[in-house]
């Protein structure tokens, strides 16, 4: 399976305290995605190409999902099938 890197607008809550939740993405097609639940943020490596990424494991149209932030370019991604 090849996977390729799809970056994407997200919008997101920052809190007092410094916590980032994810609260939806707009998808490349222009479909706005909401997260439904946020189950685990931690350091982990993504499948495709990206500088120390932080993996937040999401739940979007109730299934689990990985959107990724690097914070050395500020900007956030998925990973997506290539066709």
């Amino acid at each position: 399976m090849q996977l390729r890197k799809v970056c994407v607008e997200v919008t997101a809550n920052f809190s007092r305290e410094g916590v980032v939740r994810p609260l939806s993405l707009v998808w490349e097609d222009g479909r706005t995605l909401f997260v439904d639940k946020v189950k685990a943020v931690e350091r982990a490596p993504a499948r495709v190409s990206a500088l120390l990424p932080v993996r937040y494991t999401c739940v979007i149209l109730g299934k689990e999902r990985w959107l990724y932030y690097e914070p050395s370019r500020q900007r956030w991604f998925v990973e997506a099938r290539t066709e």
